[in-house]
């Protein structure tokens, strides 16, 4: 981590020293979803990243090291996912074989542990196949999060998700005719980088919500949500066994 990501972590630390839990009045819990039926890579989530350090244990390592929440789950399946969740501190809910198969989506699985938890009114999706989780983007997010909740916007529920800002200029195949047409320019005046702000990709590394997104509204996000923008670097996500080389390397190179 860098001296100002480092600050950021250290000043919000310190703020919570004198104001009480920092999540107090708004308690956030973490939440990562770690099926064990992937596919690509057999038990993706407890794969090593490093030597002695799985992408479960790594994800849960930045999540504590955030200091943003009250309370940390893993929602598995599989006994050993479990085992790994408990070696790093996180309380285990027993996820259902109905959303655990291929086919379940992050949703439903996130509504099955609201509706055992009605406790919980906030919570974090965080996705532990981001190796490039950084403890500063949680805080930043936390923030974000709990700046919208005191503003007392309570008929809008608030969000706060990851994003990467991409200058990427954009086509779209017409299948029929076979023509391209240009998505996000004009490609008889393309614009140069610094001349317009790009756009906002979701990287899927968290997702902060109320409740209420997913239980009365089946989304994770609004239009009201804020963001934060994640370095480009650090967006691979771990899908096959190329990207889990690739940042095996990247990490060794830190």
């Amino acid at each position: 981590m860098g001296l100002i990501p480092t600050l950021i972590v250290l000043l919000y630390v310190f703020e919570s020293c004198f104001t009480g839990s920092s999540n107090s009045e708004h308690p956030i819990a973490a939440l990562v979803l770690a099926r064990g039926g992937s596919k690509g890579i057999p038990l993706k989530n407890i794969a090593e990243i490093q030597p002695n350090q799985t992408l479960l244990g790594r994800a849960l390592g930045t999540i504590h090291q955030s200091g943003v929440f009250d309370s940390i789950w893993v929602s598995t399946d599989h006994e050993q996912i479990a085992y790994e969740a408990d070696r790093h501190g996180a309380a285990v809910f027993a996820r259902s074989a109905m959303h655990a198969q291929d086919h379940s989506t992050s949703l439903d699985a996130v509504r099955e542990f609201l509706d055992a938890h009605p406790e919980i009114h906030n919570f974090a999706l965080i996705q532990c196949t981001s190796p490039f989780l950084r403890a500063h983007y949680l805080v930043t997010a936390a923030h974000q999060f709990h700046s919208r909740m005191n503003a007392g916007m309570e008929n809008a529920p608030a969000c706060t998700f990851s994003v990467v800002r991409s200058y990427k200029l954009r086509w779209k195949e017409d299948v029929e005719t076979g023509h391209l047409k240009a998505i996000n320019f004009d490609p008889f005046a393309r614009p140069r980088r610094q001349d317009w702000p790009g756009e906002l990709v979701e990287t899927g590394m968290f997702y902060f919500a109320d409740r209420r997104l997913v239980m009365e509204m089946g989304s994770f996000q609004s239009e009201t949500c804020t963001v934060v923008e994640v370095d480009e670097q650090d967006v691979l996500e771990i899908d096959n066994w190329r990207h889990l080389t690739l940042a095996r390397i990247l990490l060794g190179m830190e």
